[in-house]
């Protein structure tokens, strides 16, 4: 019986000390899924529907990613030539944290390579928790957007996004 205690107890330890403990990076807010985490964002400087953006879900968040990633990120969508498992592969790279965070996902890779030219493109996103998975969503400007029109709206873009989950803009040379 005591064996059983005591093995209760390991694990439980192990439960617990084993948990992410970071904080995040880039907030200093709760980083799970809140009501309407993924509803489409209108930002009055370029219309949602405006066929000069494209937002996307990311995929492979889980093999890019750790719970302190989460937050908001400023970066660029490009095609990652090098990919061993998919040449055609547009990985998603965050200025914040200098490495790929995700990819394009590829039931849409098609349509999204015919839409941004193969181009590399600016791009804003956040990343999240929903029940202990990491999910996320890029806002991607095509390659001709002026530069002024991509910082306001992205800006704005970021705004709303903090709103939504009670995260804050981060102070600083935060880079979008």
């Amino acid at each position: 019986m005591a064996g059983i205690v005591i093995l209760v107890l390991v694990y439980a330890l192990w439960v617990f000390f084993s948990r992410e403990s970071e904080a995040p990076k880039f907030v200093n807010a709760n980083i799970d899924w809140v009501p309407g985490a993924d509803d489409p964002v209108d930002t009055g400087v370029i219309e949602r529907y405006d066929e000069r953006i494209n937002e996307i879900f990311i995929a492979g968040l889980a093999h890019h990613c750790k719970p302190s990633d989460c937050g908001i990120f400023g970066g660029r969508v490009f095609n990652e030539k090098d990919n061993p498992v998919d040449k055609k592969a547009m990985a998603i790279g965050s200025h914040q944290s200098g490495k790929i965070i995700g990819y394009v996902p590829g039931a849409i890779l098609d349509n999204y390579r015919k839409w941004s030219g193969r181009k590399e493109c600016r791009c804003v996103g956040y990343i999240y928790r929903e029940e202990g998975q990491l999910k996320g969503r890029a806002r991607v400007y095509s390659s001709d957007i002026d530069l002024q029109v991509y910082q306001d709206d992205a800006t704005k873009y970021l705004e709303i996004i903090c709103e939504r989950f009670g995260w804050e803009i981060p102070s600083g040379n935060f880079k979008i």
